[in-house]
């Protein structure tokens, strides 16, 4: 029988409304390595605080997160946040408790139930160029778990965002290959492999400036393509070739020289006629200023969150949506309850179209404006940029081949 926590669609649902507030986009690469049956541990990186939820729910929806503690101090934290409440040395040291072993035992349980687990071996969040130590917790449970009759299927995740710290970027969260648990595996053995396995879903780097040119080439390579932006951050991380060092730092010169606008880094630019993009720029502009306009309360309450409230970067997207959701949702009801007294249902439609609108319009419409403002304002800069672009391609390409 399945484990009960796994049947909460309501709090599934809400993490993917969550996400879609959050995020232009959330993608799932590498579906091929998810097991269709049987007990699968997930174990995943921890990149973007809390609302790493988000998109790890849209990969495995039915799996049963291990949470901190700390998040179940409160009704409304013990809902968004289901499942088995664990407390880390960080918590104790604050007073938070939790019973581990009970905790344990549930783990278990799920998995021999042919249920699914979810366990971020790191135990906290970063955004830097390298992940934290991985814990051993995870290698634990899936040798608990075999020792009660249970073999899982061990799933690495990691989650990719082309900025975290803006609003209404886009994500991937990148599948990595099964692991199958052999019934010689010590902990040791499988905490081994574990790591293997997070370190070939997520990234690391040597620094941050290595970091910050693997995110911006990544980015590139994903423009007017149907590559997988994890997968092009992921072919970045032995190292940048000279030859692709070079034109990125020719790029970032022109770029600084010129003054050029940026998105997630890189200076876009119409590469024909820009009129095409001004047409779709004047069809997007006046939903987004009705949207603006509409929901400034809300937008304003979420900027000032995410600056004032953040202890660090990997909680700017948490402290956005924590203060902006609720604020929303308040604002919401009390525009469309003044909108239903004076204007009827049409008022209230017209309300939700141009918000559902403006937010769907909201990724595209700064990469339109970014392109259009360097094309009127810095026409003599767009040669030199293409024919940074074919440099920055070429090597690209003569490197794939």
């Amino acid at each position: 029988m399945p484990h009960p926590l796994t049947h909460k669609p309501a709090n599934r649902w809400l993490w993917r409304v969550i996400g879609r507030l959050a995020f232009n986009r959330i993608a799932v690469v590498g579906t091929e390595n998810l097991p269709a049956e049987g007990p699968v541990l997930f174990v995943a990186t921890h990149r973007n605080g809390a609302l790493d939820a988000a998109p790890y729910t849209v990969a495995a929806p039915t799996a049963v997160p291990m949470v901190s503690a700390q998040l179940h101090r409160i009704p409304l934290g013990r809902f968004l946040f289901r499942g088995i409440a664990v407390a880390r040395g960080k918590d104790r040291g604050r007073g938070i408790e939790a019973d581990n072993g009970k905790a344990l035992q549930d783990c278990i349980r799920l998995l021999r139930a042919g249920s699914r687990l979810f366990v971020m071996p790191e135990g906290t969040s970063t955004l830097g160029p390298k992940h934290q130590p991985y814990h051993r917790g995870a290698a634990r449970i899936a040798r608990a778990a075999m020792d009660a009759g249970a073999i899982p299927t061990i799933v690495p995740v990691g989650v990719h965002y082309e900025d975290p710290t803006v609003w209404q970027s886009r994500v991937e969260v990148l599948v990595g290959e099964p692991i199958h648990s052999r019934p010689e595996d010590t902990v040791a053995d499988l905490h081994r492999r574990i790591v293997q396995g997070l370190e070939s879903a997520g990234a690391n780097f040597t620094d941050e400036e290595s970091q910050r040119t693997a995110e911006m080439l990544a980015y590139a390579s994903t423009l007017g393509t149907d590559i997988s932006y994890a997968r092009a951050l992921k072919s970045f991380e032995a190292g940048i070739p000279r030859g692709l060092a070079e034109s990125v730092r020719q790029l970032q010169q022109l770029a600084r020289l010129e003054r050029l606008s940026l998105h997630q880094g890189v200076p876009l630019v119409p590469i024909g006629s820009w009129l095409p993009y001004a047409a779709y720029w004047l069809m997007l502009a006046p939903v987004v200023l009705l949207f603006v306009l509409s929901n400034l309360p809300v937008l304003a309450a979420g900027y000032t969150a995410s600056r004032k409230l953040p202890d660090a970067p990997n909680v700017i997207s948490f402290w956005r949506m924590a203060i902006g959701l609720p604020v929303g949702v308040a604002w919401a009801a009390m525009a469309s309850l003044a909108l239903a007294i004076f204007l009827g249902a049409a008022g209230v439609l017209a309300y939700g179209a141009v918000t559902l609108g403006g937010i769907m319009a909201w990724y595209r419409f700064r990469k339109l404006s970014v392109a259009l403002r360097n094309a009127l304002f810095h026409a003599g800069a767009k040669p030199a940029l293409l024919h940074a672009y074919r440099n920055l391609f070429g090597v690209q390409d003569d490197r794939a081949a």
